[in-house]
Protein backbone atom coordinates (compact mmCIF):
# COMPACT_ATOMS: atom_id res chain seq x y z
CA UNK A 1 0.00 0.00 0.00
CA UNK A 2 1.19 3.18 -1.19
CA UNK A 3 1.21 5.67 2.28
CA UNK A 4 2.76 8.75 0.22
CA UNK A 5 1.28 8.68 -3.71
CA UNK A 6 2.68 12.45 -5.76
CA UNK A 7 0.82 12.72 -9.07
CA UNK A 8 2.30 15.32 -11.81
CA UNK A 9 1.98 17.91 -8.85
CA UNK A 10 3.15 21.51 -9.75
CA UNK A 11 3.69 24.36 -7.46
CA UNK A 12 5.08 27.86 -7.91
CA UNK A 13 6.76 31.13 -6.54
CA UNK A 14 5.41 33.98 -8.77
CA UNK A 15 5.37 32.38 -11.52
CA UNK A 16 8.36 30.49 -11.54
CA UNK A 17 7.57 26.73 -11.39
CA UNK A 18 9.76 25.25 -8.45
CA UNK A 19 8.05 21.80 -8.30
CA UNK A 20 7.25 20.87 -12.04
CA UNK A 21 5.36 17.97 -12.94
CA UNK A 22 6.55 16.02 -9.50
CA UNK A 23 5.70 12.62 -9.51
CA UNK A 24 6.27 9.38 -6.95
CA UNK A 25 5.17 6.82 -4.09
CA UNK A 26 6.13 5.68 -1.17
CA UNK A 27 5.15 2.27 0.47
CA UNK A 28 4.04 2.21 4.03
CA UNK A 29 6.91 1.54 6.18
CA UNK A 30 9.61 2.75 3.54
CA UNK A 31 12.34 4.79 4.48
CA UNK A 32 13.26 7.48 1.54
CA UNK A 33 15.77 10.22 1.36
CA UNK A 34 15.04 13.20 -0.76
CA UNK A 35 17.93 14.65 -1.88
CA UNK A 36 18.57 18.22 -4.20
CA UNK A 37 20.46 21.44 -4.33
CA UNK A 38 19.39 24.73 -2.40
CA UNK A 39 16.17 26.00 -3.97
CA UNK A 40 15.85 22.80 -6.05
CA UNK A 41 12.03 22.27 -4.02
CA UNK A 42 12.67 19.63 -1.55
CA UNK A 43 11.46 22.01 1.17
CA UNK A 44 8.34 22.74 -0.49
CA UNK A 45 7.52 18.87 -1.58
CA UNK A 46 7.76 18.16 2.56
CA UNK A 47 5.15 21.23 2.60
CA UNK A 48 2.99 19.97 0.42
CA UNK A 49 2.87 16.32 1.64
CA UNK A 50 2.37 17.83 5.36
CA UNK A 51 -0.79 19.57 3.81
CA UNK A 52 0.25 22.94 4.84
CA UNK A 53 0.95 24.16 0.88
CA UNK A 54 -1.65 23.61 -1.51
CA UNK A 55 -0.34 22.33 -4.89
CA UNK A 56 -1.33 24.67 -8.21
CA UNK A 57 -2.26 21.27 -9.89
CA UNK A 58 -2.33 17.26 -9.33
CA UNK A 59 -2.99 14.82 -6.73
CA UNK A 60 -1.17 13.96 -3.40
CA UNK A 61 -2.59 11.77 -1.26
CA UNK A 62 -1.23 10.30 2.28
CA UNK A 63 -3.04 7.35 3.32
CA UNK A 64 -5.03 7.96 0.75
CA UNK A 65 -6.43 10.73 1.81
CA UNK A 66 -5.98 14.55 1.14
CA UNK A 67 -3.46 15.86 3.26
CA UNK A 68 -5.22 18.57 4.66
CA UNK A 69 -7.47 15.86 6.00
CA UNK A 70 -7.57 16.51 9.96
CA UNK A 71 -7.29 12.77 10.45
CA UNK A 72 -4.34 12.49 8.48
CA UNK A 73 -2.63 15.26 9.89
CA UNK A 74 -3.05 13.67 13.11
CA UNK A 75 -0.98 10.90 12.16
CA UNK A 76 1.87 12.50 10.50
CA UNK A 77 4.69 13.77 12.27
CA UNK A 78 6.41 16.89 10.57
CA UNK A 79 10.08 18.76 11.44
CA UNK A 80 10.86 22.00 9.31
CA UNK A 81 13.82 22.63 8.95
CA UNK A 82 14.62 25.61 11.16
CA UNK A 83 11.70 24.53 13.21
CA UNK A 84 10.45 27.33 15.62
CA UNK A 85 8.14 26.18 18.59
CA UNK A 86 6.23 28.44 20.36
CA UNK A 87 8.43 30.94 22.11
CA UNK A 88 6.26 31.98 25.12
CA UNK A 89 5.64 28.43 26.03
CA UNK A 90 8.03 26.14 28.04
CA UNK A 91 9.17 22.83 26.64
CA UNK A 92 6.70 20.89 28.56
CA UNK A 93 4.18 23.32 27.71
CA UNK A 94 5.24 22.87 24.17
CA UNK A 95 5.43 18.87 23.46
CA UNK A 96 1.96 18.35 25.72
CA UNK A 97 0.59 21.01 23.03
CA UNK A 98 1.74 19.15 20.38
CA UNK A 99 0.57 15.89 21.91
CA UNK A 100 -2.92 17.08 22.85
CA UNK A 101 -3.63 18.65 19.22
CA UNK A 102 -3.10 15.43 17.35
CA UNK A 103 -5.16 13.41 19.86
CA UNK A 104 -2.96 11.53 22.49
CA UNK A 105 -4.76 10.75 25.16
CA UNK A 106 -1.69 9.73 28.10
CA UNK A 107 -0.42 13.34 26.99
CA UNK A 108 1.32 14.21 30.47
CA UNK A 109 3.51 10.31 29.94
CA UNK A 110 3.95 10.76 26.30
CA UNK A 111 5.56 14.44 26.76
CA UNK A 112 7.59 12.91 29.84
CA UNK A 113 9.01 9.80 27.79
CA UNK A 114 9.74 11.52 24.38
CA UNK A 115 11.18 14.65 26.31
CA UNK A 116 13.37 11.90 28.33
CA UNK A 117 14.62 10.56 25.14
CA UNK A 118 15.63 13.65 23.42
CA UNK A 119 17.09 14.80 27.17
CA UNK A 120 15.09 18.07 27.34
CA UNK A 121 13.34 17.00 30.18
CA UNK A 122 15.79 18.94 32.07
CA UNK A 123 14.93 22.18 30.32
CA UNK A 124 10.87 21.62 30.85
CA UNK A 125 10.45 24.48 32.52
CA UNK A 126 12.21 26.86 30.46
CA UNK A 127 10.36 29.30 27.66
CA UNK A 128 11.60 28.29 24.45
CA UNK A 129 12.83 31.34 23.27
CA UNK A 130 16.19 30.87 25.79
CA UNK A 131 17.16 27.65 24.50
CA UNK A 132 20.08 27.02 22.47
CA UNK A 133 19.75 26.14 18.69
CA UNK A 134 20.59 22.15 19.57
CA UNK A 135 17.84 22.14 22.26
CA UNK A 136 15.38 23.81 20.14
CA UNK A 137 15.69 20.91 17.22
CA UNK A 138 15.87 18.63 20.28
CA UNK A 139 12.82 20.09 21.66
CA UNK A 140 11.27 20.51 18.00
CA UNK A 141 11.49 16.65 17.56
CA UNK A 142 9.94 15.72 20.67
CA UNK A 143 6.97 17.77 19.58
CA UNK A 144 7.50 16.32 16.04
CA UNK A 145 7.31 12.65 16.89
CA UNK A 146 5.33 12.76 20.48
CA UNK A 147 2.46 11.32 19.06
CA UNK A 148 4.49 8.17 17.39
CA UNK A 149 3.31 9.14 13.88
CA UNK A 150 2.35 6.58 11.32
CA UNK A 151 4.44 9.05 8.64
CA UNK A 152 7.32 10.95 9.62
CA UNK A 153 8.01 13.95 6.82
CA UNK A 154 11.69 15.42 8.75
CA UNK A 155 13.57 18.29 7.23
CA UNK A 156 17.14 18.00 7.64
CA UNK A 157 16.32 16.37 11.16
CA UNK A 158 19.95 16.16 12.45
CA UNK A 159 20.71 19.80 11.91
CA UNK A 160 22.13 21.37 15.09
CA UNK A 161 22.21 18.22 17.23
CA UNK A 162 25.43 16.88 19.10
CA UNK A 163 26.65 13.32 18.05
CA UNK A 164 25.33 12.10 20.95
CA UNK A 165 21.85 13.35 19.91
CA UNK A 166 22.48 12.46 16.03
CA UNK A 167 22.61 9.04 17.47
CA UNK A 168 19.69 8.48 19.22
CA UNK A 169 17.39 9.89 16.19
CA UNK A 170 19.46 7.67 13.93
CA UNK A 171 18.42 4.59 16.33
CA UNK A 172 14.97 5.78 16.87
CA UNK A 173 14.06 6.59 12.47
CA UNK A 174 15.95 3.27 12.18
CA UNK A 175 14.04 1.04 14.40
CA UNK A 176 10.23 2.94 13.91
CA UNK A 177 8.22 0.57 11.41
CA UNK A 178 6.85 4.34 10.63
CA UNK A 179 7.21 5.57 7.28
CA UNK A 180 10.19 7.96 6.83
CA UNK A 181 10.32 10.92 4.53
CA UNK A 182 13.68 12.76 4.91
CA UNK A 183 14.92 15.81 2.87
CA UNK A 184 18.43 16.56 3.22
CA UNK A 185 21.34 17.87 1.20
CA UNK A 186 23.85 15.77 2.82
CA UNK A 187 24.73 12.00 1.67
CA UNK A 188 25.94 10.98 5.18
CA UNK A 189 22.30 11.66 6.74
CA UNK A 190 20.85 10.22 3.99
CA UNK A 191 22.32 6.99 4.19
CA UNK A 192 22.50 6.75 8.07
CA UNK A 193 18.81 7.48 8.34
CA UNK A 194 16.82 5.89 5.46
CA UNK A 195 17.19 2.62 2.61
CA UNK A 196 16.31 4.45 -0.37
CA UNK A 197 17.18 7.95 -1.99
CA UNK A 198 15.40 10.23 -4.32
CA UNK A 199 16.89 13.16 -6.89
CA UNK A 200 15.08 16.23 -7.17
CA UNK A 201 16.02 17.97 -10.09
CA UNK A 202 14.59 21.17 -12.12
CA UNK A 203 11.10 20.65 -9.92
CA UNK A 204 10.77 16.34 -10.85
CA UNK A 205 12.54 13.01 -9.80
CA UNK A 206 15.65 12.72 -12.14
CA UNK A 207 16.66 9.49 -10.19
CA UNK A 208 15.75 7.20 -7.53
CA UNK A 209 17.24 4.06 -5.91
CA UNK A 210 20.04 3.19 -3.02
CA UNK A 211 23.21 4.79 -2.73
CA UNK A 212 24.40 1.28 -3.64
CA UNK A 213 23.01 1.73 -6.60
CA UNK A 214 24.49 4.89 -7.94
CA UNK A 215 28.40 3.72 -6.67
CA UNK A 216 27.74 0.95 -9.22
CA UNK A 217 26.71 3.45 -12.05
CA UNK A 218 29.51 5.63 -14.51
CA UNK A 219 33.13 5.43 -14.28
CA UNK A 220 34.28 3.74 -11.25
CA UNK A 221 37.31 6.01 -10.13
CA UNK A 222 34.61 8.71 -9.42
CA UNK A 223 33.44 9.48 -6.07
CA UNK A 224 29.73 9.30 -4.86
CA UNK A 225 29.86 12.88 -4.65
CA UNK A 226 30.58 13.44 -8.13
CA UNK A 227 27.97 11.06 -9.26
CA UNK A 228 25.51 12.28 -7.23
CA UNK A 229 26.35 16.36 -7.98
CA UNK A 230 25.98 15.34 -11.59
CA UNK A 231 22.59 13.88 -11.21
CA UNK A 232 21.29 16.36 -9.13
CA UNK A 233 22.39 18.71 -12.03
CA UNK A 234 20.39 16.91 -14.65
CA UNK A 235 23.00 15.17 -16.51
CA UNK A 236 23.43 11.34 -16.40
Amino acid sequence: MNCISVRNVIFNYDSFNVIDGLNFSIDCGEKYSLIGANGSGKSTTLKILAGLLRPISGEVEILGNNPENQDVKRKIGYLPEDASPYRLLSVRENVEYAAALRGVEDVRDSADSIMEYFDVRGYERIKSSKLSRGNLQRLSLSMALVHKPEIMILDEPLNYLDVPTQEKTVKLLRSSKSTVFVSTHILSTANRLTDHIMILSSGRISWSGTLAEINEEGDSAETLETKVARMMNGRA
